[in-house]
């Protein structure tokens, strides 16, 4: 009876949270950590290229966080690695020298706290950049969170096979994001109703863009059992699950960890002709990365090709106040 009930109720927060517009723009990021070895697993879904780059950031670069009279202006403390959207600008994923980890997903229904005179604004659209380029722990970067403001951002309409798409106003910036550090501490960062909503420990080790983490984290109470949609809440449990078989088997090792976090890829990717339920439009993924935090280095496949591009912080000069665009000629590692 009591299992019943909870999947009346799972049912009920479903129907009330996971049909907002937008549901299915964004995607997953999960993270595992077994002995010495950290892998964060994650997935750009979106409806067309988003012509993503990778660049790397040097130690010293100067940055001017937001577009503003207030902005916070710093000097990267941390070399990093980071991908950008070619056509939105937006730096979505990205990795320091010190292996902290820091990922942007969509949220809809965000609403970023009112700026406050008395603090420094990094604009949204700088935020991950800001995270690895400041700090080397999950505490640090929480640390600072009360000392800013993350300033919105105009996204504009760019145009989809069903019409125009991504229209917000700007306070209603829809985005939240994720952080990992190597010594296994996890953070989910939401902006909901103008305040700053946390969720820190190791426990928090999936997420995906809808709806807000509380009710992810209900349906997770309530014994919510995945299918095979590519819904957010699906593709959340579905990644959870992968995650507790790893722990079971304690997988360990950098080698393994990357070989199991590829097949957690696979569960949660969208495919390039799989119809989102209830927008009825096409989400794939895009691009994915694994992120080994162990050895600083990135693994990047694109929708498009077979290839597996690799980075890693030997590319580029890291010692140097530079920001250099990077191109992977040399053959990933072979993962044994």
């Amino acid at each position: 009876m009591k299992r019943v009930v909870h999947e009346i109720a799972a049912a009920a927060v479903l129907s009330l949270f996971l049909l907002p517009a937008g549901a299915a723009l964004a995607c997953t990021w999960a993270v595992y950590s077994g002995g010495t070895s950290s892998v964060v697993a994650r997935t750009m879904d979106w409806y067309s290229d988003d012509g993503a780059v990778v660049e790397g950031h040097g130690r010293n670069v100067a940055v001017k966080a937001a577009d503003t009279p207030n902005a916070l202006e710093y000097k990267s403390k941390y070399a990093s690695i980071q991908i950008r959207g070619g056509v939105s600008g937006l730096v979505s994923e990205a990795m320091n020298e010190k292996g902290l980890q820091c990922s942007l997903l969509f949220l809809d229904g965000s609403q970023l706290p009112v700026p406050s005179p008395q603090r420094r604004d990094v604009g949204i659209a700088n935020f991950v950049s800001y995270i690895v380029s400041n700090f080397a722990t999950v505490n640090e970067a929480l640390a600072a969170l009360p000392s800013i403001n993350v300033y919105p951002a105009a996204f504009h309409s760019i145009q989809g096979s069903n019409g125009p798409r991504l229209d917000y106003e700007t306070q209603n910036t829809p985005l939240h994001f994720a952080v990992a550090d190597t010594g296994g501490d996890r953070a989910v960062i939401e902006f909901i109703d103008g305040a700053v909503k946390v969720y820190h420990g190791s426990q928090y080790d999936a997420m995906t863009n809808e709806p807000h983490y509380d009710v992810h984290l209900y349906l997770d109470s309530a014994g919510y059992q995945p299918n095979g949609t590519n819904l957010p809440v699906d593709r959340r449990a579905r990644a959870r699950m992968y995650l507790a078989d790893m722990r079971a088997r304690k997988v360990d090792g950098s080698p393994r960890t990357l070989l199991a976090m590829r097949g957690l890829l696979a569960t949660v990717n969208a495919g390039t002709e799989q119809v989102d339920p209830v927008e009825n439009e096409v989400y794939p993924t895009m691009w994915s990365v694994l992120a080994d935090q162990e050895n600083r280095g990135y693994y990047l496949s694109r929708y498009n090709t077979w290839n597996t591009e690799y980075y890693d912080f030997s590319m580029f000069p890291f010692e140097q106040a530079k920001v250099v665009k990077l191109k992977t000629t040399a053959k990933p590692p072979v993962i044994k």
